[in-house]
């Protein structure tokens, strides 16, 4: 009997077959190229970042505009159940120009504008947190940004109408009106006015409380600009 005929039922004849060989770590692979390292850790994806997203931050930061959203809401409820009076003082014919003089300033005008100061502040630490967490993103700080650019529109016409009220004379203009819905939207058009520097002369503040709190928006306008440039001028 052949060789040929002793391998008949086994390994076909004409294919090696190399030996094989037990390895010595069956649980871990050499490292190498191309080779896996099973006794590291798994890398977490690139999408699936560590760090919060700018939707977590946006959100997780919303507190800044506590104070400005709750200053409008008091001040809109304040103006609702007051009595509105319309000060009018018989001198006025007999002055050239029309306007009263505005009174002098009473702990209130004093307290709004400590508010307003402290509610100015939250705004724009809450516009920067989402400037740095979108990082230039145009499109992804818009609506978060814009959103807190206008609650703080809203808050400063509140502030105008309730320093308007507890201070007769503070702001010169006409046509203020007669309820109080014609007055926040004529203070809203004299906030949106200030913010954006276009103001058309038909209304100025001359008390202190009132000039205190046009310039404050203004410098509101000014760091939103300057935001604005540092941010998205390479992006």
């Amino acid at each position: 009997m052949g060789n040929r005929d002793k391998l008949k039922g086994q390994y076909p004849p004409h294919i090696w077959y190399p030996p094989r060989q037990c390895p010595t770590n069956p649980f871990f692979v050499e490292e190498g190229k191309g080779a896996i390292n099973s006794s590291k850790p798994f890398l977490k994806p690139e999408y699936q970042s560590a760090e919060p997203t700018e939707r977590d931050i946006v959100a997780a930061d919303i507190w800044p505009l506590l104070p400005a959203a709750i200053g409008a809401g008091a001040s809109i409820l304040l103006l609702l159940m007051v009595n509105h009076k319309q000060w009018k003082d018989e001198s006025d014919k007999e002055s050239p120009v029309g306007y009263p003089e505005p009174q002098d300033t009473p702990v209130g005008s004093a307290v709004v504008a400590i508010y307003s100061i402290i509610s100015t502040a939250g705004v724009a630490y809450y516009v920067y947190r989402v400037l740095t967490a979108t990082d230039g993103h145009m499109i992804t700080a818009f609506i978060p940004a814009g959103s807190a650019i206008a609650l703080l529109m809203v808050y400063f016409a509140v502030a105008y109408d309730l320093e308007y009220h507890m201070v007769p004379g503070s702001f010169t203009g006409s046509h203020f009106g007669n309820d109080i819905v014609t007055e926040l939207f004529t203070f809203f058009y004299f906030s949106v006015t200030t913010f954006a520097t276009a103001s058309m002369g038909d209304f100025s503040p001359i008390s202190n409380t009132s000039r205190l709190l046009v310039t404050l928006e203004v410098m509101f306008f000014i760091y939103i600009f300057t935001m604005g440039i540092v941010f998205f001028a390479d992006s």
